[in-house]
């Protein structure tokens, strides 16, 4: 646990050095270095399916909560688009995740303080623990749309707040006993996908 808080500090961290190295340009160019660094909270939504357990499959809650922080670098095309790669760390109630994504922003008026949405797309490497209803899993495909508010606070910083939907894929595979017609035993290893679904709150710094 202790290497997942210092991979949080040194995200938080690399964005504040970015926004500590800042300086006001003459222009605004056709193309411009952007820098988003954020915190929030994803709470689980709907339900998923267990493991099969005797030949019974059950229905339980999503009830992961993700705590997660991420940095964000790339490029502003004409003032309104941004295009990044971002590097998260996520903690799960079972499990901790390292999301790796490209992002994709609109701002919806060509001003400091607009409203905006944006989507990323990548995958979580990763690992979610196992419980008495699952086995333990690896991440996958990750999918995220959200929409927020962005106001001027400094020369070239801005403060956001946004909500947020977000999909993640679980890969996991476990073993389930049976007996055959003729009487036989067996094991048979099962490999599936669990869709995990959540909606948040982020607040973050945006430096351009």
């Amino acid at each position: 646990m202790n290497r997942s808080f210092h991979v949080l500090f040194i995200l938080i961290l690399s964005g504040l050095c970015n926004v500590a190295s800042a300086q006001e340009p003459a222009a605004q160019p056709a193309f411009q270095y952007f820098n988003k660094t954020e915190v929030g909270i994803g709470i689980g939504l709907g339900k998923l399916k267990t493991d099969i357990y005797n030949g019974f499959q059950k229905t339980v809650k999503n009830d992961q909560i993700i705590i997660s922080a991420q940095t964000i670098n790339g490029i502003v095309i004409s003032g309104r688009a941004g295009l990044g790669v971002g590097l998260g760390a996520e903690f799960w109630q079972k499990g901790m995740f390292y999301p790796l994504f490209a992002h994709l922003y609109y701002d919806f008026k060509p001003s400091d303080n607009t409203p905006f949405a944006y989507i990323n797309l990548g995958e979580a490497f990763g690992k979610r623990d196992s419980t008495y209803y699952y086995a333990s899993g690896k991440g996958g495909l990750l999918f995220s749309i959200g929409a927020g508010y962005k106001m001027k606070i400094g020369k070239r910083f801005q403060f956001e707040y946004e909500i947020f939907y977000r999909y993640q894929a679980i890969q996991s595979t476990y073993r389930q006993y049976y007996v055959a017609a003729d009487s036989t035993e067996h094991f048979a290893t099962i490999d599936y996908k669990v869709p995990y679904h959540f909606a948040g709150f982020k607040i973050g710094v945006l430096f351009r």
